[in-house]
């Protein structure tokens, strides 16, 4: 491909010169007339894939409402401390989490990021980098923006703020995720490292403030939900827009290496959620961490058979303990469903809690059930190998279990001879959802398939998409039917029994 004047792309320097945004204009000719040259869907097909689309969107968005309204006249009858402490807590903790999780996808994407097509055939070209990428900086904008103003509006609804409040918070919070967005953009248009630890510090804030509502530490709520709101928003929306602008003058810095590596990210993401397997999902966030990090450091191994991948399991949790650092901090979820008077519903709670923060801990069983090649070059049977990965896992999974025994204990009101063996289901429930999760295998083509609006796919594909969940559900149905030592022990054979067949099966 050459630009107008002949010139090869290959050719042209990797820096942008911003005199030359004629030949912008002919790239983008060139991509569109490529690109519609070879589209293979009728115009009557795109019209009904997007009434299908629509459709779908408001059937959804009527039953949420319904639903947060419905919530919200129940809500409105709460008069216990936990409950009124729970609802004046909530929009704050809803607002940092939502302003953190921005930040944490924006330092993962980039935020400013192009498709591998855009970083190959555009960006060597000599074209005005700003102009290329400002539409890109305004959709991540407005993608934050809506996301967060919709999950605000919802949690205002349920925390009884009147109607004026509602739009007011909702837009308080996404002018904030806004400043997030300009701010970021900002950053990386400087190589700036430090946002990394305004996210953590956000993180550590909502945790803090989970414990505070877990302690009964939060302030006495005000007779009525606070109101001034839009003097706030008028404030956060001036930062937004002079954060948003020195984004948009940082722009003609970007250079490929800051915009490429986002890019990159997006089709094994894409082809990930495509096939509803959110564990290869995973599989794609750790491989891009891990070779960013590029080298660690070797560990001499221990022990032979199958000591020695246990050896192996305690030295990977010494060379990465943040996964366990999230399972303890998680701890906080268990104690919180007690304080909040969850009841036996609090056992699902943390069941869930522990699945859901233990997958990290199960990447070496993850790696054996994606290659099992390597399991057979082991002088091991498959059932000893994965039992030896899963043992490490399992115990730190079952020992956080048991720390929150106080916190199931006080949300069942359990007695202490019912609340031990009941941790401890809950624990194995939590370790065979993950090991049901991370053994999954991905959807077979070879079934028969069944006509969706995505077009013909396995009858295996929507399975997967429940995977982990299923396992979940099967070890605490016993556990809510019959909240004692005989649910417990209905719950531990019923894990016992999947967790042979994953663990055994070739």
């Amino acid at each position: 491909m050459t630009l107008a004047d002949g010139a090869p792309v290959a050719d042209l320097p990797d820096r942008p010169d911003p005199a030359a945004s004629r030949h912008l204009r002919d790239l983008r000719r060139q991509v569109r007339v490529w690109r519609r040259g070879r589209a293979d869907t009728r115009l009557v097909d795109a019209i009904s894939d997007a009434y299908i689309a629509v459709f779908s969107t408001a059937m959804l968005t009527s039953m949420a409402v319904s639903v947060v309204v419905n919530v919200r006249t129940v809500a409105a009858t709460c008069t216990s401390l936990a409950c009124t402490d729970g609802r004046a807590a909530l929009p704050w903790l809803t607002g940092l989490g939502l302003v953190a999780g921005t930040l944490g996808a924006a330092g993962l994407l980039g935020p400013m990021l192009v498709s591998p097509a855009v970083g190959s055939w555009l960006l060597p070209a000599p074209v005005d980098r700003r102009a290329l990428l400002r539409p890109r900086l305004a959709g991540t904008a407005a993608v934050a923006f809506a996301v967060a103003a919709v999950v605000a509006v919802a949690v205002a609804a349920l925390s009884g703020f009147p109607g004026s409040s509602v739009l007011a918070y909702g837009g308080c919070v996404g002018a904030a995720c806004l400043l997030a967005v300009g701010v970021a953009a900002a950053a990386q248009a400087r190589r700036l490292r430090r946002l990394g630890l305004v996210t953590w510090t956000l993180t550590a804030l909502v945790w803090a403030g989970l414990v505070a509502l877990t302690a009964d530490a939060v302030p006495a709520p005000a007779s009525a939900p606070p109101t001034g709101w839009a003097p706030v928003l008028g404030i956060v929306a001036v930062l937004a827009v002079g954060a948003l602008a020195l984004a948009y003058a940082g722009l003609p810095r970007l250079a490929r290496d800051q915009l490429a590596p986002g890019g990159a990210l997006l089709p094994g993401l894409s082809g990930a959620l495509a096939g509803l397997d959110f564990a290869l999902v995973q599989d794609v966030l750790v491989a891009r961490r891990w070779r960013a990090r590029s080298t660690v450091r070797p560990v001499r191994g221990r022990g032979v058979g199958g000591a020695a991948l246990v050896w192996r399991e305690l030295a990977r949790v010494r060379r990465d303990p943040r996964p366990v650092v999230l399972l303890a901090a998680a701890l906080v979820v268990p104690y919180l469903g007690g304080s909040l008077g969850l009841g036996r519903a609090d056992l699902l709670v943390t069941a869930g809690t522990g699945f859901l923060a233990g997958i990290g801990l199960f990447s070496s069983l993850r790696v054996l059930s994606r290659t099992p090649s390597l399991v057979r070059c082991l002088p091991l049977t498959a059932a000893a190998v994965r039992s030896a990965c899963v043992s490490v896992p399992a115990a730190v999974v079952l020992v956080w279990a048991l720390c929150a025994e106080p916190g199931l204990q006080a949300a069942a009101g359990l007695t202490p001879a019912d609340a031990a063996p009941l941790a401890v289901a809950v624990g194995v429930t939590a370790v065979t959802a993950v090991v049901r999760f991370v053994t999954g295998r991905p959807p077979d083509y070879r079934l028969p398939l069944v006509t969706s609006p995505m077009g013909a796919v396995p009858t295996s594909l929507y399975v997967s998409a429940a995977r982990g969940f299923d396992a979940l559900l099967l070890g605490s149905a016993p556990l809510l039917l019959a909240p004692s030592a005989t649910g417990a022990a209905i719950s531990l054979a019923l894990d016992g029994i999947v967790l042979a067949v994953l663990l055994n099966r070739a």
